[in-house]
């Protein structure tokens, strides 16, 4: 059974231009000050979660935006950033859970669900996973099992199953590339998460060594493919200079072998995953 890749999209998100790129020198509370004063909309960008077909089993990536996020309740009444700051294009359908019943799937069937990192976008379909195994570097779940904080950092942690308490990947004494530090999902290594930290500092993204590619999912490592190769981080992280050395990393990683990058939340992903076009960085 060969290795492949399929894209579900969980909807669409319209935010401030300011959250998806500000200069990376620019002063953290002068980032998040334009960001609350921006009025601006950028056009909508997809929420993709991936889900990987292994010999092992079925691996997803990231659980994606919640249909209920247009729920007047969802976010607490006391955070109205997310509101100020984002709309949301979701339906019933579109959620992750439904989603994979379609494909004749159930969350007992996954051997693993990886998460990128806890904000909502990337953990919303949560709860339709509670049978499923739950993996994430401790790190990003230290971070954000504090509720006030968490929140204040773009989660939901009150949305999340009761006793949540999910499983931490792993590291083996294996590097990929210039990643010194890797956590095996599958047996064979073929299915691999690294650090990829800047958009939050416990943030993980997949490398996919498959027959017909190797592909690099990049949870919010990056919005887009154009972000990486002119080394552009989003407006929201408190460790902007981190982004961008993450950014270099992935750069010198497709300098070493040829990879499919395959954002979140960039439009040209599943094209780019059709097609297996390589990545060539430019320098600069």
């Amino acid at each position: 059974m060969p290795i492949s890749i399929s894209i579900i999209q969980t909807g669409k998100i319209k935010c401030r231009p300011s959250m998806l790129q500000q200069p990376a020198d620019r002063p953290i509370w002068l980032r998040r000050l334009h960001v609350l004063t921006d009025r601006s909309w950028a056009e909508p960008i997809p929420v993709q979660v991936f889900l990987i077909s292994h010999p092992e089993g079925y691996i997803l990536f990231d659980t994606g935006l919640s249909p209920h996020t247009k729920d007047r309740d969802y976010f607490p009444s006391w955070m109205p950033t997310f509101h100020l700051t984002s709309k949301f294009d979701i339906n019933e359908s579109q959620g992750i859970g439904v989603q994979l019943q379609e494909k004749g799937i159930e969350p007992k069937d996954l051997k693993a669900v990886v998460i990128s990192h806890l904000h909502y976008d990337h953990s919303g379909g949560l709860p339709d996973l509670i049978d499923a195994p739950i993996f994430l570097l401790e790190g990003d779940y230290e971070a954000f099992k504090e509720p006030v904080h968490a929140t204040f950092e773009g989660a939901t942690p009150r949305q999340w199953p009761k006793n949540f308490h999910p499983s931490f990947l792993k590291e083996s004494n294996s590097h990929i590339g210039p990643f010194e530090q890797s956590y095996p999902i599958t047996a064979d290594g073929r299915v691999v998460a690294v650090q990829t930290p800047g958009h939050v500092p416990s943030h993980c993204s997949l490398v996919v060594f498959a027959e017909d590619a190797t592909y690099f999912l990049t949870g919010d490592a990056t919005y887009s493919q154009e972000y990486l190769d002119n080394e552009l981080t989003d407006g929201v992280n408190e460790t902007p200079m981190q982004a961008i050395e993450t950014l270099k990393k992935i750069k010198e990683l497709a300098r070493q072998m040829p990879l499919v990058i395959l954002p979140a939340h960039d439009k040209n992903s599943p094209k780019r995953l059709q097609e297996r076009v390589a990545y060539k960085p430019t320098a600069i």
